[in-house]
């Protein structure tokens, strides 16, 4: 799980006893990002540096962003999916496609953001694709080592339906390798393992 490249996917899963050694808050660590309603969202240290720059490179750019998630254990994901799944009325096919069952989700590797802003008053979910924020971080956070996880159009080979607001840090020069090879993030991740 520590290998920013390590494929976790419907297929490939975490253990239930994994945890990165090197959380830590990145709201104590990161300015120009909120945290929403001050949670204190974890991710790994290593990439706090970007996500700084990021941000720093965001406010300039005249764009607000927060955090809506970050790292998520294995039981944390397991309440997230079964609170997904009871939103949709115990459809199994339907919490699939938008909620990873424990073990099996991008946020236990403590890499995998959620992010919003307050042109939606920081929610979560579809409004966030026709936002600025959204749009700013299409086109720039590649160059910070974040990259889209669940691209539009590409739900038939991710599995998920479109995720605008979720990204995960593989590094810069992984990222960049990804945006010149024109695969999306699963294809880029199956190529290096």
């Amino acid at each position: 799980g520590d290998d920013l490249l390590v494929l976790v996917n419907k297929e490939y899963q975490l253990p239930s006893t994994y945890a990165p050694s090197d959380l830590v808050s990145i709201c104590s660590n990161v300015s120009n990002i909120r945290c929403v309603n001050n949670t204190n969202f974890l991710a790994r240290s290593i990439l706090i540096g970007d996500l700084q720059a990021l941000a720093d490179a965001a406010i300039n750019d005249g764009i607000d962003l927060s955090i809506r998630s970050a790292y998520r254990s294995y039981n944390v994901q397991g309440s997230t999916y079964n609170h997904w799944l009871s939103v949709n009325g115990g459809n199994v096919s339907a919490t699939d496609r938008i909620s990873a069952r424990p073990g099996h989700s991008e946020h236990q590797l403590g890499t995998t953001l959620d992010f919003s802003t307050n042109e939606i008053s920081d929610g979560l979910g579809g409004t966030f694709a026709s936002t600025r924020a959204s749009k700013w971080l299409a086109d720039n956070a590649w160059m910070y080592g974040f990259v889209i996880s669940y691209p539009a159009g590409y739900e038939h080979i991710t599995g998920y339906s479109y995720e605008s607001w979720h990204y995960r840090y593989i590094g810069r020069e992984n990222a960049q390798e990804m945006v010149n090879s024109g695969m999306i993030l699963l294809q880029y991740l199956r190529s290096k393992n």
